[in-house]
């Protein structure tokens, strides 16, 4: 059965639809996000993104300015937010397919195949229905090889230099220039993957420094102006700390050099996992051809350097998932599967046995957070993994039956997840708890506050950071009418409590001054 590459990636599109309404915006990444769109809609510096009332330096501005841009059609929502970075994952699975029949057009098939693959990654489902920047990188990631083996088939001609430099400026706008992690090694490293005859050595490398001359270019556009305008703390921020800076000493997120070797299985769970599948990653195929060479140096490059890196996170990957897809769907099952093949649902199995943990009490981080999953929603993710494993066992083609198992196993588990979700994760209990005091005065005291509330109360107003006993006094007086939030068990001197509300695994107890409390 011949998949297509608009169907796969239909489906994929409305699994995504799918997560986003089972789980709320999500601290602190998602809501940080939004909170710095929603600063900027407000009249904040289109060039120079601020949080919280302070400048942000740490990503650039395309996924905040696409947001408005949508808010400006749609009206300001979370949801119309949230559709914008998976619309860029959506894109990833389609340029995924299409790649594959630009590398192997006597292979049409490898198209919807390599898209498949992709879309049921689970961590490509993960991320990608997410509110962060890696499903726009590794977009603007296959874009860049798009334009790559292009250039190898015709070097000489300027508009493939010229395309693959639009692409590392989407890449820079998407994340910064961590997109030269992802698509320099196969630019520098030709001569070790294209095919005879190889492009003349000078030829190329002058069309990979064109490439690199039109990125700067499209980049300068945004980047001059916001270094004179956000001054010398977000020149530091932004080409120093944020770039450079984590190349040499990562200034978070520190993991050993074999974190991303320990994932691989997670990465290459189901398709990976099959005879066919580990057939087709034998060194042997892997060599063979310019095609499977040029993807070998894409997620081997990649996973290097980042391993080097020792700040690292799971998601710093995304972008070379469509590398595994692509060499993997050289080898797809051609059997149908019997009730031995269940192995293969490992995954789903384990997953299935922490749900029932959750339902009877027996997780000691939910017992501290004071929750046990209601039977409903256990029930609903089981169902949805054993009718994964139906398919599975029941399904013609075995290739879309595989497919059911990590569908399954993703869909299922935000059903069983999403009371908890909802309940101790979703910020608008909290905004709007705090929205009345916007004008008089909010403050939280912990230091790790990342703008969680601002967009969830629709803040006009920064929310102050207090660090100490003396430093909350101070507040208390400066804002008599105003409201505390804060996370510890401690009562604080001179405030009253009003409410307590789940926020992650404690609650945030809600505070005024004591003269305007009675």
């Amino acid at each position: 059965m011949r998949l297509s590459i608009w169907s796969v990636t239909l489906l994929y599109a409305l699994t995504v639809l799918t997560l986003i309404l089972l789980r709320p915006l999500l601290p602190i990444d998602e809501t940080r996000y939004v909170a710095a769109a929603w600063e900027m809609h407000q009249g904040g510096p289109v060039f120079v993104p601020h949080l919280n009332g302070a400048l942000y330096g740490h990503k650039p501005p395309l996924l905040f300015w696409l947001i408005n841009l949508v808010w400006m059609v749609a009206g300001v929502s979370e949801f119309a937010a949230r559709l914008v970075a998976p619309a860029f994952a959506v894109a990833s699975v389609a340029a995924t397919g299409v790649l594959a029949k630009r590398l192997w057009p006597d292979q049409p098939w490898r198209g919807g195949a390599a898209a498949l693959i992709l879309a049921v990654s689970p961590l490509f489902l993960l991320f990608g229905s997410s509110t962060m920047f890696d499903a726009m990188l590794g977009f603007a990631t296959l874009a860049a090889m798009l334009a790559i083996w292009k250039a190898a088939t015709d070097p000489h001609r300027r508009a493939n230099w010229l395309w693959l430099g639009a692409a590392i400026a989407l890449g820079v706008y998407a994340k910064g220039p961590v997109i030269l992690i992802h698509v320099l090694p196969v630019a520098l490293l030709m001569p070790l993957w294209a095919g005879r005859p190889q492009p003349k050595p000078g030829v190329w490398y002058r069309g990979v420094g064109l490439s690199i001359l039109v990125a700067l270019a499209f980049v300068a556009l945004w980047l001059l102006p916001s270094i004179i305008l956000g001054g010398e703390a977000y020149r530091t921020e932004v080409l120093w700390r944020q770039s450079a800076g984590r190349m040499v000493s990562s200034f978070a997120h520190q993991r050993p050099f074999w974190f991303f070797l320990a994932l691989l299985p997670l990465m290459l769970w189901p398709f990976g996992w099959t005879l066919r599948g580990l057939s087709s990653l034998r060194p042997a195929i892997l060599s063979a051809s310019p095609q499977t060479r040029m993807l070998v140096v894409w997620f081997l490059g990649a996973l290097i350097i980042f391993s080097a890196i020792s700040g690292k996170q799971l998601h710093y990957i995304i972008p070379e998932l469509p590398a595994l897809a692509l060499l993997i769907s050289g080898g797809l099952p051609a059997r149908q599967w019997r009730a031995r093949d269940l192995w293969l649902a490992l995954p789903v199995l384990l997953v299935l046995l922490v749900v029932l943990a959750a339902m009877t009490g027996n997780i000691a981080d939910l017992q501290r957070m004071e929750f046990r999953l209601p039977v409903w929603a256990g029930v609903l993710g089981i169902l949805a993994f054993a009718a994964g494993a139906a398919a599975f066992l029941k399904l013609r083609s075995s290739t879309i039956a595989l497919a059911a198992l990590p569908l399954a196993l993703i869909v299922g588990l935000h059903f069983a997840a999403s009371p908890l979700l909802f309940g101790h994760y979703d910020m608008r209990a909290l905004g709007k708890a705090v929205a009345p005091y916007d004008k008089s005065g909010i403050a939280v005291t912990d230091g790790t506050y990342h703008a969680q509330l601002n967009f969830a109360g629709r803040l006009t107003q920064p929310v102050a950071r207090l660090g100490d006993p003396a430093s909350v006094e101070r507040w208390r007086h400066e804002h008599p009418d105003g409201l505390l939030l804060d996370q510890s068990t401690d009562p604080l001197t001179g405030m009253r409590a009003i409410g307590t509300l789940p926020y992650r695994s404690g609650h945030y107890t809600l505070y005024r001054p004591k003269e305007t409390a009675e």
